[in-house]
């Protein structure tokens, strides 16, 4: 038996949840949440209905800026391929406006530093765009 909490029991300075798992409502509505979603959630940007106007553009031209800013080679296929990023889970801090990538891995007994292969696999594989959210949240924050 198992249950999905969408907060944590750790709490805030304002003796509020700290984690909200917003993707986790239940098993039956668990949804894998793509790039554009996460930064919804965090407030970095609004999801409009199609035609209403050209957020989707100018997020793909913050994420060109972003990798050229940090000397990152990026192609068209690339960008597609960052925008589709689907993390299995997420866990987010609003209040200081942190989002962690929760991916699960089942364990291979067969290697015995599979663990650490696979955890620098994750790294090498968020670590982009864990970095634009951080960008996006610092731009924020200076105005």
């Amino acid at each position: 038996m198992f249950s999905i909490q969408k907060s944590s029991t750790e709490l805030n300075d304002a003796s509020e949840p700290r984690w909200h798992f917003p993707s986790s409502l239940s098993t039956e509505a668990h949804a894998e949440w793509g790039l554009y979603k996460i930064l919804e959630y965090m407030g970095l940007h609004e999801i409009l209905p199609p035609g209403a106007g050209q957020n989707k553009a100018k997020h793909r031209k913050d994420i060109e800026e972003y990798h050229i800013a940090y000397n990152i080679d990026l192609n068209e296929t690339d960008i597609n391929t960052f925008i589709a990023l689907r993390p299995d889970g997420l866990a987010f801090d609003k209040e200081k406006k942190l989002c962690v990538f929760l991916e699960y891995t089942r364990a291979m007994d067969t290697n015995e530093d599979w663990a650490e292969k696979k955890d620098q696999e994750k790294i090498d594989r968020y670590s982009s765009h864990l970095g634009f959210i951080n960008h996006l949240s610092n731009r924020e924050k200076s105005g």
